[in-house]
């Protein structure tokens, strides 16, 4: 009766003007918005009343959108379970839940005792006998969930009650934005990602992965959040297993596509006990984190028990659920789930909860990718459009996997492909950064790249793609990524060549003239193939001994120095060579030295002294200069190779 009473009196007040609460007010104060008042928040149980023996109700949602509820008993309190937070062990015997014990998905749900909320559950041990779970004490998650926010809304839409805010997803001032980003050199973070014949998805860099709780009695704490995957290929569902393998996120085909606007028969509001879900994708594909709602204040809603990736302030998109069932796994079981309707933001993502405010809206980044076949005279293709999660650790990855399984979609056969990739990024810098807001003109990519073993070798190479990384790990200002449109035109032929040998048609390389390098190629049959490169050597080369490098344009070393600040960045982002194009680079024996940004080649020893710098900065850093000639190839390469030659005395 009392939840009853609690789920009537939520609606009868939402429907009644009066006072705001104080922490809805002071978000609701700097937005300047006006707004009626929501229900009064639970009245809550204190940790240091409860004990062992003490019997409760607690509240979930099992199939549907209606919670229910079930029964508990209180087993003990662990004190100082993680660092300066305990928990309560709880056991049930309730047959609502025993034939499957506590699941994946029910983290967050409230648990009651005398009719106060006390706390949500949020771990359970694998193949338990008995259903035994440890729950998160109300007064941690109301702690963290009212840390200090950096950011602030920017743009209101709606109107009257109705109004929500645009969130911006960045700090709140260019010097937030500068101390709180780690630097990051743009040779480094395109390292990270491996060779490009090498998949790396799982290689972008990722939020730290949160330490689960050590073992009690031998057996390991979950905290787990069931990633709720529809729309992807097996091999794009594995690729995710590996993103997320460190974390507390579990990939399970577990979920349907989500909408951005109202479902017809959906959840519009979030009720506690009621499931909630975190967008990462949604469209043709979605990926969804799902929990429980554990408490309701206002605007603002406190759920999961535990952290998703424990990150503090972070923003993404928070919707309605609706659950088809519970597997009853005998390992772990877990809920499966489909998001319905988007209802507010996540803000905080701490050790004890996730907070999210109903009043905000963070925006996600539309994602278009079109493909385009022609196999046996025929041409077909498609288009899929999504919108990823605007994240600068997760987005890279999460656009990847979403590209990669649309490709898988039109070549789930290992068959020998040629590729053509147009990209386009259209990115955005906001307005706290001076003399830098506004558009941005597009960064656009052409790339030529081959596989024979599917979508694994076309991903590795798409710039626009591999660009994001950088991009959005800058530590200069921030960026908005606006758009990425994709399209991959794939034919079914082996145009490709692997680089095998280099050699010099003379004994010299003539300085101050257009050189020939005579390169030899293998292709995919073992057939041997010849090509002439052109090289052009520098008069200042002459009498000296030179190191020659030939690869194709993308696997060449970044002919720049380290960027100083966002313009140097994106030039540098432009400059990046597509792998049909030979890229021929000489390294002469002399030295220079990045400053500012800006390359200073072929210094006299005495300017080299006094330039070099005593310690390592971006600002004054050693450069080996190069010469490198460009030229059309007539195929995709793979490979490189180099040697030493001699240049003729002048």
């Amino acid at each position: 009766m009392a939840l009853a009473q609690h789920f009537v009196g939520q609606y009868a007040f939402r429907h009644m003007p009066g006072l705001l609460r104080s922490g809805a007010a002071a978000v609701l104060a700097c937005a300047g918005l006006v707004t009626v008042a929501h229900a009064s928040p639970p009245e809550t149980y204190p940790l240091s009343k409860v004990h062992r023996g003490q019997t409760g109700y607690g509240v979930t949602t099992m199939a549907g959108q209606t919670p229910e509820r079930f029964t508990f008993e209180v087993v003990s309190v662990v004190h100082n379970f993680l660092p300066k937070q305990d928990i309560i062990l709880v056991k049930t015997d309730d047959p609502k839940i025993t034939p499957s014990g506590f699941w994946h998905g029910m983290s967050g749900s409230p648990l009651y005792i005398d009719d106060k909320l006390v706390c949500a559950f949020s771990y359970a041990w694998p193949f338990s006998k008995t259903p035994i779970g440890g729950c998160t004490p109300i007064e941690y998650m109301k702690r963290d969930g009212e840390a200090v926010r950096r950011s602030s809304p920017t743009q209101a839409s709606g109107g009257g009650t109705g109004a929500v805010q645009t969130v911006a997803p960045a700090a709140a001032t260019l010097e937030d934005w500068r101390r709180l980003t780690p630097r990051v050199d743009v040779a480094d973070a395109f390292a990270a990602l491996g060779p490009l014949n090498k998949s790396w998805l799982a290689s972008a860099p990722l939020p730290r992965p949160v330490s689960r709780p050590g073992p009690i009695e031998g057996d390991v704490v979950q905290a787990s959040i069931p990633l709720s995957i529809s729309g992807f290929s097996a091999p794009a569902f594995g690729d995710l297993t590996k993103i997320f393998a460190d974390s507390n996120l579990v990939p399970m085909r577990a979920g349907g596509a989500s909408s951005a606007g109202p479902t017809e028969g959906g959840p519009q509001k979030f009720v506690m006990g009621g499931p909630i879900s975190v967008e990462l994708v949604r469209g043709d594909f979605a990926i969804n984190g799902t929990g429980t709602v554990s408490y309701i204040d206002g605007n603002k809603l406190l759920a999961f028990g535990h952290p998703m990736f424990q990150t503090g302030e972070s923003y993404a998109p928070v919707a309605t659920a609706s659950v088809h069932t519970v597997i009853p796994s005998a390992q772990s079981a877990f809920v499966m789930a489909t998001a319905m309707t988007e209802a507010g933001s996540l803000v905080q993502d701490r050790q004890s909860s996730i907070m999210a405010d109903t009043n905000l809206r963070s925006p996600m980044i539309p994602v278009d990718i079109t493909i385009a076949t022609a196999a046996g005279g025929r041409k077909g293709g498609g288009a899929f459009h999504v919108e990823v999660l605007s994240n600068k650790f997760l987005t890279p990855s999460l656009t990847g996997a979403a590209i990669a399984n649309a490709i898988n979609y039109y070549l789930p056969d290992r068959a020998d492909v040629t590729a053509k990739v147009e990209s386009t990024l259209i990115i955005k810098v906001p307005g706290k950064v001076p003399g830098q807001t506004g558009e941005i003109a597009p960064i656009r990519f052409v790339d030529y790249m081959y596989a024979n073993d599917g979508a694994g070798s076309v991903m590795a190479g798409i710039r626009g793609l591999r660009a994001l990384v950088p991009l959005m790990l800058n530590p200069y200002a921030p960026l908005q990524i606006e758009r990425l449109d994709i399209k991959v035109d794939l034919t079914f032929e082996s145009n490709f060549g692997e680089v095998k040998e280099l050699s010099v048609p003379t004994a010299e390389l003539v300085a101050g003239e257009r050189n020939l390098l005579h390169v030899r190629m293998s292709t995919w049959d073992g057939r041997d193939i010849y090509d002439d490169v052109p090289l052009d050597v520098p008069l200042s080369a002459a009498g000296s001994i030179v190191q020659v490098e030939l690869s194709s344009g993308d696997s060449a070393k970044l002919d720049a120095a380290p960027p100083v600040d966002l313009p140097s960045l994106l030039a540098i982002v432009r400059k990046l060579l597509p792998g049909d194009v030979w890229a021929a680079t000489m390294y002469p024996a002399d030295e220079g030295v990045a400053v500012e940004g800006k390359l200073v080649r072929d210094l006299p020893a005495s300017a080299l002294d006094k330039l070099h710098p005593q310690s390592h900065t971006q600002r004054a850093q050693p450069y080996r200069p190069i010469a490198r000639t460009l030229s059309p190839a007539r195929r995709v390469i793979a490979g490189a190779t180099s040697m030493l030659v001699r240049v003729r005395a002048r």
